[in-house]
């Protein structure tokens, strides 16, 4: 479900393959990419090969997971087990304590030191004709929970070849078999399986070892064991995928004063996913119930994309004038495969699903295409004065009309002022104001058009019955118009520069699902209900603070905020669907004039406090962010750099310590701040936190050894860590929290998580 942390497919990449990364933004990657693009894109450059002798690298890493930090113990005594339990209770308390059974069970599921292992080996090289890079990698990641973990094999190689002098074609091949142990972790939809869930309800005293025959007891607190779901349940994912590109360049005319050129690009993307989950016949959950459940999913997704530029370039007026025309036509496919088998009622000990008594198979099939049409004109005079404009045409299988296309526009202008002659401010190399405007589209979910039915049997023959979403028929993609205006700035020899960027983004019939009254026969529909506009200013500076043979260091300073609001809003302000868990907890929910990210509860109406209404009460969108990024080298040999990340503000739904105050296990509840939350009684805003947070994100240092041989080109060691270090006033686990994995809007709900861990590295390479 979208509650239960699904594994991100950029987990596939290996970052040892990288060469660059380049992210586009709005327009510039929608004129591209499309309408998949219309939030921006990620373009990841892999390694190529080149001329010269062939080289060979082998790199071993070895790391250690370890838990950022704990939620740790309430400090019970047996007045207080007997005053928040009974006396009871309290018995049992003085017996585990007299007995030594008193049990740090935070520890014993999360305390693991989780190895990592990553094997790296790759070959470079080639003619003058013919390039190639190929590599190879192997990474054995541990969990900080026992039974978790991560393995991935991986497998590349790019080529690249001049056919003649005119024709060029490279290719890309990239197979990638990995295996995610994920254990059970989030919101508890399945009774007694989550660990974090359990965790909350269960007391230290509480005995849920297994006796000396391996026989785990039931947990007396809750409706799971989370030791026997550990050691004995199963959720594994395996994927095999095979990512391969095609590249063909072909310099149709060249002259002193133009050239045309011919780009074809291609690919595809086909992995299977298959899932696997197990849960014994004897967890305690499922005995009188299920009685054992497995399920078996398998789920192919094969993605192309095709498409062709013509580039026509003139250098007019001795140079001075350059203009570059493209044109250009794409397409892009989807394929989706899911079968998802379910089977209860187990037979003791088998894990068939022939063997189950009861059986459930689910399909879902989808196919979606693409196709757009580019035109794009830019003109640059001396470099002073940069010009684009250009038109997208988009149309999609998952529009209304399939065959219609939807035109996106876009134009830019930038000028350096410091490359004109009348220019004499030696200090400074480049001022450069520019101002981009344009449109792009996104189009809605698959499904979103129909009515969807599901089979149902009625008086012994084959029915429909309604799957709960209502099709929405007349659904337009939304369209977003953003106008960008910055300033560049270069000064002493480009030692600094400074970019300063403002942004505003109206996205026009956004595409929202609201749910919908039982008595309609529908729970939820989707449509063109809103209008949002995105402002927010990014500001970067670059520091080439030294720059000196002996030693070199450079800093990059980024800060950015956001800002959203809901301009339209065609009907009654509603709590959106998979974002919360009810006005009652609190929800993020969609209201005109507000912010889409804001958090809102039942309060009491200030003008009559017996009812209840929806009351804003917090945020999960950041006052403002800031990371610095630096980097030195000294000598040649020693190479140091740090990424540090600062959020401020920002809210975060803490329904983890809901679950412990409930259970009367949250740490700080003999604590005037506790007894303070409790009187508050179940009021949304008593599980609102602040989840600002100082996190040092990555730093490394790295030693070049000195030349010792002629055969070894180099060997270099080094250390690294990543999330060594958070500061926050944030009571859970991470203030990064989302129950709904990547899912941007319900980004700051805290349910049980996997919590976060921190990583320490020994690295070696040797290239010879």
């Amino acid at each position: 479900g979208n509650e239960e942390n699904a594994s991100t497919r950029l987990a596939d990449l290996d970052p040892s393959t990288i060469e660059s990364i380049e992210v586009l933004k709005g327009a510039s990657a929608a004129a591209i990419y499309g309408t998949r693009a219309n939030a921006g894109v990620v373009i990841i450059t892999t390694k190529r090969g080149s001329a010269g002798k062939t080289q060979v690298s082998f790199s071993q890493d070895i790391g250690t997971n370890t838990i950022i930090r704990r939620l740790g113990l309430r400090d019970w005594t047996a007045d207080s087990v007997a005053s928040v339990y009974d006396d009871a209770e309290a018995d049992l308390f003085r017996q585990a304590v007299a007995n030594n059974a008193y049990y740090d069970y935070e520890d014993e599921l999360y305390g693991e030191t989780g190895l990592i292992l990553d094997s790296r080996l790759s070959l470079t090289g080639g003619s003058d004709k013919t390039r190639f890079f190929i590599g190879a990698s192997r990474r054995n990641e541990n969990g900080i929970i026992l039974n978790t973990g991560f393995d991935r094999n991986s497998f590349r190689v790019n080529l690249d070849h001049d056919l003649t002098d005119r024709i060029t074609i490279g290719t890309s091949t990239n197979y990638v078999n990995s295996v995610t142990n994920r254990g059970f972790t989030g919101n508890e939809n399945e009774g007694g399986l989550s660990y974090g869930y359990n965790l909350a309800f269960t007391r230290p005293w509480a005995e849920l070892h297994p006796d000396e025959q391996g026989n785990y007891p039931d947990n007396p607190n809750f409706a799971g064991n989370m030791l026997l779901v550990r050691d004995l349940a199963q959720n594994e994912e395996r994927v095999n995928r095979i990512i391969q590109g095609l590249n063909i360049g072909y310099n149709i005319l060249q002259t002193d004063n133009s050239n045309i050129r011919l780009n074809l690009n291609g690919g595809i993307d086909y992995y299977l996913n298959e899932t696997s989950v197990y849960v014994p016949e004897f967890h305690q959950a499922q005995r009188g119930l299920q009685n054992g459940y497995v399920g078996r999913g398998r789920n192919k997704v094969f993605n192309g994309n095709l498409q062709g530029f013509l580039v026509y370039n003139q250098f007019l007026m001795g140079g001075d004038l350059s203009l570059s025309t493209q044109l250009g036509a794409t397409y892009l496919s989807q394929q989706v495969e899911l079968l998802f088998a379910q089977a209860t009622q187990l037979v003791p000990g088998q894990v068939n699903l022939n063997s189950a008594a009861t059986q459930q198979l689910t399909e879902n099939r989808s196919f979606v295409q693409e196709q757009g049409l580019v035109a794009q004109e830019e003109v640059n005079f001396k470099d002073q004065i940069i010009g684009t404009v250009g038109v997208r045409l988009d149309k999609s299988t998952l529009n209304s009309d399939p065959n219609q296309y939807f035109a996106f526009p876009k134009a830019s202008l930038a000028v350096n002022i410091a490359n004109f002659d009348f220019w004499s401010v030696p200090a400074i190399n480049a001022l450069k104001p520019r101002i981009a405007w344009g449109q792009t589209g996104s189009s809605a979910a698959f499904g979103s058009l129909f009515t969807l039915m599901n089979q149902t049997n009625i008086d012994g023959g084959v029915g429909l019955t309604v799957a709960g979403a209502l099709g929405a028929t007349t659904l337009v993609p939304e369209t977003s118009t953003e106008l960008e205006a910055g300033l560049d700035l270069s000064l002493l020899d480009n030692k600094i520069a400074l970019e300063a960027t403002f942004y505003q983004r109206d996205i026009f019939n956004l595409i929202l699902t609201r749910g919908l009254p039982a008595s309609s026969g529908f729970t939820q529909e989707s449509g063109n209900f809103a209008d949002l506009r995105n402002q927010g200013i990014e500001l970067s500076l670059v520091t080439k603070n030294v720059s000196k043979e002996s030693f070199d260091w450079t800093t990059t300073v980024n800060w950015w905020r956001n800002l959203s609001t809901v301009t339209r809003l065609d009907v009654p302000a509603f709590p959106q669907p998979g974002a919360g868990f009810g006005l009652g907890l609190g929800s993020f929910y969609v209201e005109e004039g507000a912010s889409i990210t804001q958090f809102a509860g039942n309060l009491p109406d200030p003008n009559d406090p017996d009812v209840n209404i929806p009351t804003n009460i917090g945020d999960a969108m950041p006052d403002f962010q800031m990371s610095v990024f630096s980097e030195m080298t000294l000598a040649k040999n020693f190479d140091f750099n740090f990424l540090a990340h600062w959020k401020q503000g920002g809210d975060v739904l803490n329904l983890t310590k809901f679950l412990t105050d409930l259970a009367g296990t949250t740490p700080d509840l003999d604590t005037p701040e506790g007894q303070e939350r409790i009187a508050q009684g179940t009021i949304a805003s008593r599980f609102l936190e602040d989840a600002s947070y100082f996190r040092l994100r990555e730093v490394s240092l790295y030693y070049t050894l000195p030349k010792v041989s002629e055969r070894i080109e180099q060997i270099k060691v080094g250390v690294s860590g990543r999330n060594l270090f958070t500061l926050t006033n944030y009571s859970g686990y991470d203030p990064e929290v989302s129950v709904n994995g990547s899912s941007s809007i319900s980004s700051g709900i805290d349910v049980t998580p996997f919590p976060t861990s921190k990583q320490a590295y020994f690295h070696f390479n040797i290239r010879f």
